[in-house]
């Protein structure tokens, strides 16, 4: 994972993309590279997309020449060894301490009206089929308890599951 104190900037090609888009890039991607300011760090940026988005959106800008970490240096995805190279790839340890932090965090702050939401998070069994448990249950949580608290869930649960 990208340490989330890094501060990236566009370099000149991200610069006159933002002027005269030539590239086609996805609207993700585009609004990362209008988000990046040289001021921004990785941690105030992940708030504005899902869990996981902000690295992986970051290392795409930067391999396309878009960014580049301030002061010109090119920043690298921190090498994790349990995640066998392969993008999205976490251990089983993480997985589940991933899904029982939901699970409580989800019963704690519902209470019963959050069960049913609880056990599909219970019965996930792949990180993608989570992330996408952990998307309704940052929309639920922001509905009951505000749009803040839901984008805060989001960020503190889905941290790991890249």
């Amino acid at each position: 994972m990208l340490d989330e104190s890094l501060v990236f900037q566009k370099t000149e090609a991200g610069v006159a993309e933002m002027a005269s888009p030539a590239l086609g890039l996805p609207p993700k991607i585009r609004r990362a590279l209008i988000l990046v300011d040289g001021a921004k760090s990785v941690s105030e940026l992940a708030p504005m997309f899902r869990p996981g988005e902000v690295e992986p959106i970051l290392m795409d800008l930067q391999a396309r020449g878009l960014v580049t970490l301030s002061g010109g240096v090119v920043a690298e995805a921190a090498d994790r060894p349990d995640a066998g190279g392969a993008p999205g790839a976490i251990t089983a340890d993480v997985f589940e301490e991933v899904r029982r932090q939901a699970m409580r965090e989800v019963s704690h702050r519902l209470g019963p009206n959050g069960d049913a939401l609880a056990l599909k998070i219970e019965r996930c069994k792949t990180p993608e089929e989570l992330r996408v448990a952990l998307r309704e249950a940052e929309k639920i949580l922001a509905s009951f308890l505000g749009a803040e608290y839901g984008r805060t869930f989001a960020q503190k649960i889905g941290r790991d599951l890249l």
